[in-house]
C-alpha cells in the first residue's frame, strides 16, 4: 500500500470509517458505529456508547456498507453480544424497508480470548450499498412518508412541541375527534423517550392509522375521542443514531422532574398542564432489553399506585380479548412493580413519563408504559408491519376501555 493510501486508512477508520481496497463502512444515516479493525474483508465493530453513562452499556448499533455487489463482508462483535435474537437487521433501499437476516447467520466463537459473534452481509447490485442495524429504523423520513400516504381532509394536524436541543423540529400529531366541544377526552401517546427504540414507533404509528381509517374503529376515534402523539421524544437522539437509554446525566424517561433537561420533555408537561381532566389514557411506547424473561414479548409495566395497576390490567384483558394482529398478547403480559427490573432503584435517577402522568392525570382510565420486543414476541416475527397491526390493536382495546369507563 503506498504511504499515503495507508495514512487516509488510518485517518477513515479513527472517525468512524472502514476503509479497505474492497469494503467502507461509516455511520451513515442514524448511524452509530465505531470501526476498530480492517482485515480485509473482515471488519470488528462495537456499539458507540457516546453519551451514556460511565459504567453502562447500551446494544444499539448502525451502519452502512458499500462493497462491491454480492461480495461477501464478514462483521465481528466482540466482548459482549449486541446481536438481537433474528440477528441483525438489514435494508436495501436507504432504511425504508428492513429485513431480518437471521439467528441461524450469527456464529458463536472466541475471538484473541473474548467471546465474539460475526455474520456475514454481502451489498446488493446497483447503488452496491446497504444498512445494517441491530433493529429496524423509524425516523423523520419515515414519518413523513406515511404522512404523505394519508388522503387530504384527513382528521389529522401535525404541529410542532418544540425545537429539540439541536434546532430540529418535535412533531405534535393530532388526529381523530378534533372539535374540543364535541370529544370526550384526550390520549396522549409517545414514544422514543430512548431513540433507539424504533418499533414502538411503528406501533404509535399503526394506532395513529387506526383512528384514521375509514371502518368502524376509526369512526368511533372520530366521533369520540382525540389523540395527541409525540412519536420522536429524543428527536436528536434519533436523527444522529444515538441509543438514548441511560443517557448522561440522565435520559429523556428520567427527566420528569421540576426543572427538565430536554425541551421536548418540559414542552410535554407544559402541554399536559393545559389539559388537566380532559386526559383519558396516557400510553408511553418502548422496546425492551435485547433477550430472555420479559423481552420476548408485548409486556406493560406495573406501576406503584394500586389503583393504576388494577386500570392498567383491565386494559391488559380487553387487549387479550380483542387482538387480531401477529403480536401475541395476554392478560398475563404485565410486569408488577416490584418484580424484575420494575422496582423504585430503576426510578432513582429521576422521574418517568408514566410516574409524571399518573400524578398529571389522576382522573385517567388508563396510564400505561408499553414495551414492545424488537425482534421476536413469544416466538411470533416483530416487523414493521406486524408492529403496525398492534397498534391497531392497542386502538381498539383502548377505544372499548374507554367506552367502559367514560
Amino acid at each position: 500500500m503506498f504511504p499515503t493510501l495507508r495514512f487516509v486508512c488510518c485517518l477513515l477508520a479513527a472517525v468512524g470509517v472502514a476503509a479497505a481496497a474492497e469494503v467502507e463502512i461509516d455511520p451513515g444515516p442514524g448511524g452509530n458505529v465505531v470501526v476498530q479493525r480492517v482485515d480485509g474483508r473482515t471488519v470488528s465493530v462495537a456499539p458507540d456508547q457516546r453519551d451514556i453513562q460511565k459504567g453502562q452499556w447500551w446494544f444499539y448499533w448502525s451502519f452502512r456498507l458499500r462493497a462491491a455487489a454480492e461480495m461477501p463482508v464478514k462483521i465481528v462483535f466482540s466482548g459482549q453480544n449486541p446481536l438481537g435474537v433474528r440477528g441483525p437487521a438489514t435494508s436495501r433501499d436507504g432504511g425504508m424497508t428492513w429485513q431480518w437476516l437471521g439467528a441461524d447467520r450469527v456464529q458463536a466463537f472466541r475471538h484473541e480470548g473474548r467471546p465474539a459473534w460475526s455474520f456475514e452481509v454481502c451489498a446488493p447490485d446497483g447503488p452496491s450499498e446497504m444498512l445494517v442495524a441491530f433493529c429496524p429504523h423509524y425516523r423523520e423520513s419515515h414519518l413523513r412518508a406515511w404522512l404523505d400516504q394519508q388522503p387530504p381532509g384527513a382528521a389529522l394536524r401535525v404541529e410542532e412541541l418544540c425545537r429539540s436541543r439541536q434546532g430540529r423540529s418535535v412533531e405534535l400529531l393530532r388526529a381523530g375527534c378534533l372539535d374540543r366541544e364535541r370529544s370526550r377526552g384526550v390520549v396522549l401517546l409517545t414514544s422514543r423517550h430512548h431513540a433507539c427504540e424504533a418499533m414502538a414507533t411503528y406501533a404509535l404509528e399503526g394506532l395513529l392509522s387506526a383512528v384514521l381509517a375509514d371502518d368502524e374503529l376509526g369512526r368511533r376515534w372520530r366521533e369520540n375521542w382525540e389523540v395527541m402523539a409525540v412519536p420522536f421524544m429524543d428527536k436528536d437522539g434519533v436523527e444522529n443514531g444515538d441509543s438514548g437509554k441511560n443517557r448522561a446525566p440522565h435520559d429523556h424517561n428520567r427527566d420528569y422532574n421540576d426543572q427538565p433537561l430536554y425541551p421536548e420533555v418540559a414542552a410535554w408537561m407544559k402541554l399536559g398542564g393545559t389539559l388537566q381532566d380532559r386526559v383519558a389514557a396516557v400510553l408511553d411506547m418502548h422496546c425492551p432489553w435485547i433477550r430472555g424473561e420479559w423481552n420476548d414479548r408485548a409486556y406493560f409495566v406495573g406501576p406503584r399506585d394500586e389503583g393504576f395497576w388494577t386500570k392498567e390490567q383491565q386494559f391488559a384483558a380487553i387487549l387479550a380479548r380483542v387482538r387480531s394482529g401477529p403480536i401475541p398478547f395476554r392478560e398475563q403480559d404485565c410486569l408488577p412493580f416490584g418484580t424484575a427490573w420494575n422496582t423504585g432503584g430503576n426510578f432513582a435517577q429521576g422521574r418517568s413519563c408514566s410516574s409524571w402522568a399518573i400524578s398529571a392525570f389522576p382522573k385517567a382510565e388508563l396510564v400505561a408504559s408499553l414495551e414492545l420486543a424488537y425482534a421476536d414476541a413469544l416466538g411470533v416475527e416483530v416487523t414493521a408491519a406486524s408492529a403496525r397491526a398492534f397498534g391497531r390493536d392497542l386502538a381498539q382495546a383502548l377505544a372499548e376501555h374507554l367506552d367502559q369507563k367514560r
